[in-house]
């Protein structure tokens, strides 16, 4: 069973500050709106077909992390989790990105604790020394064009043999896309949340 987005990833007291995870590129904030509500119930439909359990204590990175939607997405269904986020946040996907704006979306969720960000370009850096054991992105990997494939590659050398990642894009190629990941991943499960404007899918991926 798929639970639900719980209620304050997407709203709080009225009288209390909200997360502002930002609108993205040729969109509209309330269009933003709905597609991340999509999309985080698509990534809880994904979180369910993984071996952890939501009280383990997952280490989690969310690769081109944006404001942090995904990573407080990710700490609310794993509730002891620790999850980095690193963007460059330079990107024109994302309006009014900005190290300091996902630090503050944490913070108003309550998940600075287990929450942090960092600035890293998952083209340049290295975090295969760093024991994660799940991978998430959400709308990154098609940004960089054919480059995309050397990150599938990156990706994969991070992974240790028990690590997982859950990739949710905008597959334009899908075949290309595929053909390549199915090579050097295994594809356990494909996930469709719906979203109109985009051939979105969510990937869940495991060391072949």
């Amino acid at each position: 069973m798929v639970m639900k987005v719980s209620g304050s990833l997407r709203r709080t007291r009225s009288n209390a500050r909200k997360p502002d995870f930002g609108t993205y590129h040729h969109s509209t904030p309330k269009r933003s709106e709905r597609s991340r509500a999509l999309v985080a119930q698509g990534f809880l439909e994904a979180f369910e077909t993984l071996p952890f359990s939501r009280d383990q204590e997952v280490e989690i990175m969310d690769l081109g992390c944006g404001l942090g939607f995904l990573s407080c997405v990710c700490a609310k269904f794993y509730r002891r989790a620790r999850v980095t986020g690193i963007d460059t946040f330079q990107h024109a996907s994302l309006k009014g990105s900005s190290l300091e704006k996902a630090n503050e979306n944490a913070r108003i969720l309550g998940l600075s604790e287990r929450v942090h960000f960092e600035r890293g370009d998952i083209l340049a850096c290295d975090y295969g020394d760093r024991g994660f054991d799940l991978f998430v992105s959400n709308l990154v990997f098609h940004n960089l064009g054919r480059r995309r494939f050397g990150a599938y590659d990156r990706l994969l050398s991070w992974m240790g043999p028990n690590s997982h990642a859950l990739l949710g894009d905008a597959f334009r190629e899908w075949k290309g896309d595929v053909k390549r990941l199915s090579n050097i991943f295994t594809i356990e499960k494909e996930i469709d949340p719906k979203i109109s404007w985009a051939p979105y899918k969510i990937l869940v991926l495991s060391k072949a």
